[in-house]
């Protein structure tokens, strides 16, 4: 059998490590699935393995524990959103804050459209407290909360967000944004619309952010 040359190793290196990226990927989103389904307790490794099309023992090879898979779904769906968000606000310096409120608020409801199991990941972990939480809100949600709250205080100070303590309408506001697309099913079955047609989020966000959004001129507490 004939030696492969370099650059034949080369190509063959690289397929073997887009192999194994397409293979982590299938794990993570079936991880993704089985998390938001079950709750990390109630989640297991031989279903996500089942439904990624994997051998078991590839997750531990790529994950070393059922901790470290859980880690590795929401680092995956928290760095997707936290590098849109830094995106737009880099993007938007010098910008008034009432501005960029509005374009990170309206990337966050279509994220949320679009990823409705991350919320349901997040959810689980909140309403217990423990570990995981602590390590979700050290990592991503305090620092959210420390990036958007200044800006919700700024637009308050010029009428152009609803009055209230920011940690509080922020948490309204998620509440708002993403329980319609974690009960899709049921909103669907109520209203006989589909939340995750491009029409529907169009209107929620319209929705969303006029609830909280103040034009210039009304001041948040008159409205």
């Amino acid at each position: 059998m004939a030696k492969k040359t370099e650059s034949e190793e080369i190509v063959h290196q690289r397929r073997r490590q887009q192999r194994s990226i397409e293979t982590r990927d299938r794990i993570l989103e079936a991880a993704a699935a089985e998390f938001a389904e079950h709750g990390f307790e109630g989640a297991s490794t031989r279903n996500v393995a089942e439904n990624a099309g994997v051998q078991h023992p590839l997750l531990t090879y790529h994950f070393k524990s059922k901790d470290g898979l859980w880690r590795a779904v929401l680092t995956s769906l928290n760095d997707r959103f936290v590098g849109l968000y830094r995106a737009r606000l880099e993007g938007l310096r010098g910008v008034e804050a009432p501005t960029k409120l509005r374009l990170i608020l309206e990337d966050f409801i279509r994220f949320s459209a679009e990823n409705p199991a991350f919320h349901w990941l997040m959810s689980h972990e909140a309403s217990k407290g423990g570990r995981r939480m602590n390590w979700l809100v050290d990592e991503y949600v305090g620092k959210f909360f420390g990036e958007i709250t200044p800006l919700i205080r700024a637009s308050q100070k010029e009428g152009r967000f609803v009055a209230g303590d920011p940690h509080h309408l922020l948490y309204i506001l998620v509440g708002a944004v993403t329980h319609l697309f974690m009960l899709s099913a049921e909103v669907k079955k109520v209203s006989g619309r589909n939340p995750n047609t491009a029409a529907f989020v169009d209107e929620h966000v319209k929705l969303c952010l006029g609830l909280f959004l103040r034009e210039p001129g009304i001041p948040s507490s008159q409205a």
